[in-house]
């Protein structure tokens, strides 16, 4: 229904909220959007897909499982709370190749910009 970075308007106890969606999470078979309002302050919903309607999730306990859960898989942090560290990453693995400026240097000096 909703995916991250969506906004969409909800009331909560007859106050409207606009809140933000900070990802979709999968627990088993039900889908739950996790979504943080102005304040900072987050909110769970459950997802029925019958009904393709949302809903609040107001107990403390299920909302913090769910948040949790959410921490755990799919916020991927190490010890030093750095999220990846490119030495350690297979896709930066590449062979850079230094930028010799002295090349940029002799090409502005030999670069005529009156003909453009």
């Amino acid at each position: 229904m909703y995916t991250q970075g969506e906004t969409f308007y909800y009331d909560i106890n007859d106050e409207e909220y606009q809140l933000h969606v900070l990802e979709n999470v999968t627990i088993g078979e039900q889908e739950y959007f996790i979504t943080e309002d102005f304040n900072g302050k987050i909110h769970v919903f459950k997802y029925d897909e019958e009904e393709d309607d949302i809903e609040l999730i107001l107990d403390k306990r299920d909302a913090q499982d769910v948040i949790e859960y959410w921490k755990d898989e799919y916020l991927v942090e190490n010890d030093d709370g750095d999220i990846s560290d490119f030495e350690d990453d297979e896709y930066y693995d590449r062979e850079d190749r230094k930028i010799d400026r002295d090349y940029y240097d002799d090409y502005d000096d030999n670069y005529d910009r009156d003909d453009y």
